[in-house]
């Protein structure tokens, strides 16, 4: 009893890399407000890169103004001394903070960047440097074209999962679109899980892409209205694919006497297409709807925000 007494150790005794381990389970509010006021070994602690591996500053993207999601990010990439893992943040403002990020990305893993405004250009330099990520999101970055998809494919060699979803209004009429599609087809042959949500392409388009990428399981083309694929081809041809998701209106030219009034779409197209309004049409303008399904299909889309 006595010899185990005195191998017990005060938790302020625990050597730093122990308690790094720990605390990496801790929240980014604990990590940065609680921790450094307990003591000062748990201080020295959290400031170690192993509480910084994986970082998730989405919700506090979504407070915060960007200079001050601009320091925060810096701060902590810093503090990760080239071990960080994972990184969540949306709404990058320049490309000066893309260029941070990939000097740091040694050991990244997993990138995700919603909602940002990084050039293609800033993207087409620095992917070599992202050559051991296994998962992207550049989903809703209007500025990112089919040169900086193509840099990523040849560089990334281990990418598995990409998401390059856009608005649906965005996409109507932009023929680079099929270009990104194309660029996928040509440079990721290692993809399982893709997302190209309202992209204006054709099913020329997606069939490339199933044959570029023959690992693919996942592969989700809601909003995608020119798509019309056969699903018993696809599952002769492309046993692997698990996964296909698919959102599409019909041709109204070949059924008009289908045609419905708004207030009459499918839920599903209609949230595509409601989505794209700012959160106080939302609140104001959707519930006072004189049709019952539109102002019930705010609720679910608010609640994604």
């Amino acid at each position: 009893m006595e010899e185990e007494q005195s191998e017990f150790r005060h938790w302020d005794e625990l050597l730093p890399d122990v308690l790094g381990l720990i605390f990496s389970y801790l929240s980014l509010k604990e990590l940065l407000k609680v921790i450094p006021c307990v003591c000062k070994s748990w201080s020295k602690a959290v400031m170690g890169p192993l509480c910084w591996q994986y970082i998730d500053l989405f919700q506090w993207s979504i407070r915060w103004q960007p200079h001050q999601l601009d320091r925060m990010l810096r701060m902590l990439v810093t503090r990760s001394c080239g071990s960080l893992r994972s990184l969540h943040v949306a709404g990058l403002q320049n490309d000066s903070n893309f260029s941070f990020i990939t000097e740091n990305a040694g050991s990244l893993r997993v990138l995700r960047l919603p909602r940002s405004e990084i050039s293609g250009s800033i993207v087409e330099e620095t992917a070599q440097r992202l050559s051991t990520i296994t998962f992207l999101d550049l989903s809703h970055c209007p500025k990112i074209g089919a040169k900086a998809i193509e840099a990523i494919g040849k560089h990334c060699k281990f990418l598995v999962t990409l998401c390059r979803n856009i608005h649906f209004l965005d996409s109507a009429g932009k023929v680079e679109l099929e270009d990104e599609a194309n660029a996928i087809a040509a440079t990721m042959p290692r993809l399982k899980h893709l997302e190209l949500r309202c992209h204006f392409i054709s099913t020329e388009c997606v069939l490339k892409i199933l044959s570029g990428c023959p690992h693919l399981e996942h592969l989700d083309i809601k909003g995608c209205l020119e798509v019309e694929l056969d699903h018993q081809f696809l599952k002769d041809k492309f046993p692997k694919l698990k996964n296909l998701l698919e959102l599409r209106l019909r041709n109204m030219e070949e059924e008009q006497n289908e045609f419905r009034r708004w207030d009459q779409l499918p839920p599903d197209v209609l949230g595509l297409i409601f989505i794209n309004l700012s959160l106080q049409e939302l609140l104001t303008v959707m519930p006072q709807s004189a049709n019952p399904g539109v102002r019930q299909l705010g609720v679910p889309i608010v609640g994604k925000i």
